[in-house]
């Protein structure tokens, strides 16, 4: 849609409100909350133009700045800020895990929520920084979403992965769904149990010259012609690919020539290699973790062979 005017005579909202687990630590959390309104576009008339309701649309918008987050359609039900506070602080008290901070991505689009764990997870000898990540989109690219975020101490690589089990649409009755969630919470500690073991079998999988390609040549997107000819790659590509299989060799010597070493290869270029235009604790979103993600996919499907 093009010249969409939003509606302005839109009801003061009440603020967010003050959790009592908020008074014994000082951390910033989200200070403006979402609203819907009403979209217009003007029409014209015999007497001028006009502006006429768009009929089965709206659009959710910050309270603080009005900035237009998603336009949608009225089915479409927003979680609020409120909301997933409330459930991060809730799950703080289930867990023991405590809440470190909330940010916003891409202009509030997005929301996190990080709460530290306090048993982090040690593979192969490492230890690791671990959190439990909440997830939450405005702009309707994603649901309400839990996952594991981590960081192995030794290098500061970083990896996060939000599990499918726990994943909410923003439907008429997701509120339910989420505090179901919260209420079979034991869930998340064997999705994470699973997440670890995977990790730990990566040690003892030995990988050939070949598995490494195979990945690069993923991540790099690599069409079949350009690996018979690579004469026919862009030097960009080239760069990329080379930025890549340095980052494999530095992990692979420290860590051994397994899936663990090769796995870690992409969490350090994502970490310390790639650029990227909004840094997102422990490459929760964007393009570094579609990257990790890929690798860890791919890791998976050599253990399954």
């Amino acid at each position: 849609m093009t010249n969409i005017i939003l509606h302005t005579n839109t009801a003061e909202i009440q603020p967010v409100q003050q959790f009592q687990t908020l008074e014994s630590i000082s951390i910033p959390t989200l200070k403006w909350e979402v609203l819907e309104k009403p979209l217009f576009m003007p029409e014209l008339t015999t007497t001028g133009y006009r502006a006429k309701e768009v009929e089965g649309y709206k659009a959710i918008t910050r309270s603080d700045t009005n900035e237009v987050l998603n336009i949608c359609k009225d089915s479409y039900t927003p979680t609020t800020n409120q909301k997933f506070i409330e459930t991060a602080f809730q799950i703080s008290n289930i867990t023991g895990y405590e809440v470190m901070q909330f940010c916003e991505v891409k202009g509030g689009k997005k929301v996190l929520a990080f709460l530290k764990v306090n048993n982090p997870m040690k593979i192969g000898g490492y230890d690791f920084k671990e959190w439990l990540m909440l997830g939450n989109s405005h702009d309707g690219s994603t649901g309400f979403f839990i996952g594991n975020s981590n960081m192995m101490v030794r290098c500061e690589n970083r990896f996060s992965k939000t599990f499918q089990h726990f994943k909410v649409f923003h439907t008429s009755n997701h509120y339910g769904k989420i505090d179901d969630l919260v209420k079979t919470f034991d869930t998340y500690n064997s999705q994470r149990s699973k997440f670890i073991n995977s990790l730990g079998e990566y040690i003892d999988f030995e990988i050939v010259k070949e598995d490494k390609q195979n990945l690069v040549n993923l991540l790099a997107e690599v069409k079949p012609e350009e690996i018979e000819d690579p004469s026919k790659m862009s030097t960009r590509k080239s760069n990329l690919i080379s930025s890549i299989n340095n980052s494999i060799e530095i992990e692979t010597k420290a860590l051994g020539n397994n899936l663990f070493g090769l796995f870690n290869g992409i969490t350090h270029y994502t970490s310390h290699v790639k650029k990227t235009r909004e840094h997102v604790f422990c490459n929760a979103l964007g393009g570094a973790n579609d990257i990790n993600n890929l690798a860890f996919n791919y890791c998976q499907s050599l253990t399954k062979k």
